[in-house]
């Protein structure tokens, strides 16, 4: 377990990387939509009781709810994927699960490969599964391209690349 300075050196350190991979994929919207699933959507993807249909938020609110949502899907990571991560690995599993959801995350096959400590195949079914097919690339049963675009960024950076 690690402790609070640790924790908040890590989160850091995460932060740096997801962000700005979290801000490119989600794109952001200060006035609440419906995504694709049609769900209330605002900002940086941000849903949840804080997003009221109908509603505009300033920037700074968006950039901060985005900061902390990473922070707590980070969190919420470490606890279900209790190993060593580096940052990039971190980074890249964190914004993967701010876009399928913790649940989704934690029961994937790459959270599984990573509790494993095999960081190649973690790396790899976050974009294909083990039959070499899209993963997390559908949405309602359809293939969708731009999930397959950023799962394929999110791969990279799992593996220390630059994300395209």
């Amino acid at each position: 377990m690690m402790n609070k300075t640790t924790l908040g050196t890590a989160v850091a350190a995460m932060l740096v990387l997801a962000t700005p991979l979290a801000m490119q994929w989600e794109g952001k919207r200060n006035s609440t939509y419906l995504d694709i699933g049609g769900v209330p959507t605002a900002c940086y993807g941000q849903t949840g009781t804080q997003v009221r249909l109908g509603a505009t938020y300033p920037d700074a609110t968006c950039d901060a709810w985005l900061r902390q949502e990473l922070g707590e899907r980070y969190q919420q990571l470490a606890r279900c994927i209790p190993v060593e991560m580096a940052p990039h690995q971190a980074a890249a599993l964190t914004v993967f699960a701010y876009n399928v959801g913790i649940a989704g995350a934690c029961n994937s096959a790459a959270a599984r490969y990573a509790r494993a400590g095999d960081w190649p195949r973690a790396c790899r079914a976050i974009q294909l599964n083990d039959r070499g097919q899209p993963a997390w690339s559908y949405v309602g049963g359809r293939f969708v391209q731009g999930l397959a675009n950023r799962r394929a960024a999110e791969r990279a950076l799992c593996e220390g690349r630059a994300p395209r």
